[in-house]
Parts: structure tokens; sequence; C-alpha cells
């Protein structure tokens, strides 16, 4: 009875033993599907807007002005202007959202006015882009008088990006250990001193990373810049215009027009092109971010 009773256990356990094997595998597998699902779907995503967008190519496409009315214009001074534009935000988002994330980081103590920055900013961040664009428009066009303008484009991105930067800037500087800190204050460093010297370059890895991730975000903006930067490339003037109050269409912009509300004979196919030459720009900006992330961790931390 008892050796009947030891063999009938023994069994159960093997039984047991095989169902959690059984399981373990089955949620592998399934683990595994998501993982590979994932690139699959940004291979035939990738592939699919090559497919439709390549025949546009060209270096006329890339470099020629666009056409209200005609077929056969180009995408040069929208490619220029979302450069532009970039550029222009990142030099006011930078500073701003770095300084505002040192103060959190470094400054700040438990209290209601770091309560209250926090919250302002979370609750910034949830603010569709849209809705940020027709507080441009308030703001920067009605208030200020600028019409349609690259300068009110990139304030209006530069609001709309601060909370995410001063977030990233914050994670950056929770990476710095407190022995580094405390082993230059030890020294004799003051507190910015130990900021500027230690803190700031041993988080300049993640720190870049994370503004060339916002910076291909920004360069594949749409809804705010249509209301504030406009749906043209400055009329009357050159189209590769600096000035700071043109008329700047990006890419994305143009994107959107040429499939909505555009006129020209070829609209499908600029505007496909213009999506691939997007894609490219954002999947450079992608791999440039891991590429120069890794560059400048070797350089600052010899790892």
């Amino acid at each position: 009875m008892a050796v009947a009773s030891a063999t009938s256990l023994g069994i159960e356990k093997r039984a047991r033993a095989a169902q959690r094997r059984l399981v373990d595998s089955a949620m592998t597998g399934v683990l595994w599907a998501a993982a590979v699902s994932i690139i699959v779907l940004l291979a035939f995503f990738i592939g699919y807007i090559t497919y439709l967008g390549a025949p546009a190519i060209s270096w006329h496409f890339l470099t020629a002005p666009p056409s209200e009315i005609s077929a056969g214009g180009g995408i040069g001074p929208e490619i220029f202007n979302s450069f532009y534009i970039l550029i222009l935000t990142l030099i006011f988002t930078v500073p701003i959202a770095t300084a505002g994330g040192i103060y959190l980081q470094e400054y700040a103590r438990p209290g209601l006015f770091t309560a209250a920055v926090q919250f302002c900013a979370e609750s910034l961040a949830t603010i569709p882009s849209i809705v940020m664009g027709l507080f441009g428009l308030v703001l920067f066009v009605t208030v200020f008088h600028w019409k349609f303008s690259a300068i009110g484009g990139a304030l209006t991105l530069t609001i709309l990006n601060l909370p995410a930067l001063m977030r990233v800037t914050q994670e950056a500087l929770q990476t710095v250990p407190n022995a580094f800190r405390e082993g230059s204050m030890a020294i004799g460093a003051t507190k910015w001193q130990t900021i500027r010297r230690v803190v700031l370059p041993s988080a300049i890895a993640p720190l870049t990373t994370g503004i060339v991730l916002i910076a291909g975000r920004i360069i594949g903006e749409t809804a705010a810049l249509i209301f504030t930067a406009g749906t043209s490339v400055s009329p009357g003037k050159s189209a590769f215009d600096m000035g700071l109050f043109h008329t700047a269409e990006t890419l994305s912009v143009h994107l959107w027009y040429t499939h909505s509300e555009g006129l020209i004979p070829d609209g499908t196919l600029v505007g496909n092109g213009s999506a691939l030459v997007l894609l490219v720009m954002v999947l450079i900006f992608n791999i440039s971010a891991r590429f120069l992330g890794r560059v400048i961790n070797k350089r600052f931390t010899g790892k």
C-alpha cells in the first residue's frame, strides 16, 4: 500500500514538473514572438514606405522648390525648414530644460514648490501637440502679430518638448553615483563645481542620447507647426530663407498638405516621397543617438 502511494506521488510530481516546463516553454515562445514581431513590423513598415516613396526620389525632387498646381515639384525648402526649425528649437529647449532638470535633481528638496514644478511638467507633457499648436497660434500669430513664422513654430515646439527633455536630464543625472558627488565635495569643490566638472560629464552619454532622440521627435512634428509655421515656403522670397519671420513649411507638414489639401496632380507621389525622406531622417537620428552615446560614454568613462 505504502509502495503504491509513493509511486503515485512520484508520478504526480513528474506530471507537475512536466506541466511547469510546458508552461515555461510556451511563455518563452510567446515572449520571443512578441520581440520578433516588433522587428517584423518595423521591417514591413520601412519596406512598404520605401516601395511607395522610392519612385519619387531624385536629385531634382530633393532640391527643387515645391509646386502648387503643376506636377514635378520638389521638397528642397521643406528639408531646409525642417532642419532650420529643429536647430532653433534645440537652441531654446536644451538650456532651459537642462537647467530645470539639474535644479530638480541636484538642488530641489521635497516640498510644495518641488511637487508643483513636477506636476506642472507632467501636465505640460500630456498636452496634445495640436492643442499646443492652437496655443502657439493664439500667442505668436495673433497676439504677437508674427504671422506664420519659423520662430513661432520653434517656440511652440520648445514649450511642447521642455518637459520631456527636463525628464531626460533628471534621469541622466540619477545614473551618476552619489559617491562621485561626495568625493568631489570632500576635496573642497563647491556644489556648482561638482555639477559642472563631475556630474554633467558623467551623465553626458545618456543626456546626449536623449537630446538626439527628442530631436528626431521634433523633426517629425506636424500638428503644432500647421498652426504656427504655416503650410507654404516664403512666398516672394528665397525658398531657403534664413529669416526668423518667414513662413516655414516643414517636410512633415508638406506630407500632410499634399495628401489632404494639395492640388498638384502628382500629390500622392510627392507625399509618398516626402514620407520616405522623413522616415530616413528619423532613422538617421535614432542610429546617430546610439552611436553618439557610445562614443561619448567611451570617451568619458573608458568603457
